[in-house]
């Protein structure tokens, strides 16, 4: 979470996830070091999607992932969010990144998963 707070600044981090735990609790676990932030805070600018959209997609990722009893890496999951982001220029009709994502799983799965 440190990682994060100083790529995007403590102001800004603030705005964004202070009021939500879920949040809070997934750039803790899933952001510990600044290479995966920077990764995040890169796709997010080059997206129409704010930071706090990417990370409700990781979570709705994350926990069809828990669900199913498997796991894929961060860059992974990175790319497969930035499927669904670049899914909505091409036509999707949902405006939550986190309903693409959930679209997406249901229509296609995650290939790339693995068993935990």
């Amino acid at each position: 979470m440190v990682a994060l707070m100083k790529v995007m600044g403590i102001d800004n981090f603030l705005q964004q996830f202070a009021d939500s735990p879920a949040r809070l609790a997934w750039v803790e676990a899933c952001l510990s070091d600044e290479a995966s932030g920077r990764s995040l805070l890169d796709a997010a600018d080059e997206s129409p999607y704010s930071l706090r959209q990417w990370v409700d997609a990781f979570i709705v990722l994350g926990q069809w992932l828990d669900a199913r009893g498997l796991r894929a890496s961060f860059q992974d999951q990175l790319g497969y969010v930035n499927c669904a982001c670049e899914a909505t220029g091409a036509g999707a009709n949902l405006t939550s990144l986190a309903a693409v994502v959930s679209e997406m799983l249901d229509d296609y799965g995650f290939e790339s998963a693995e068993p935990q």
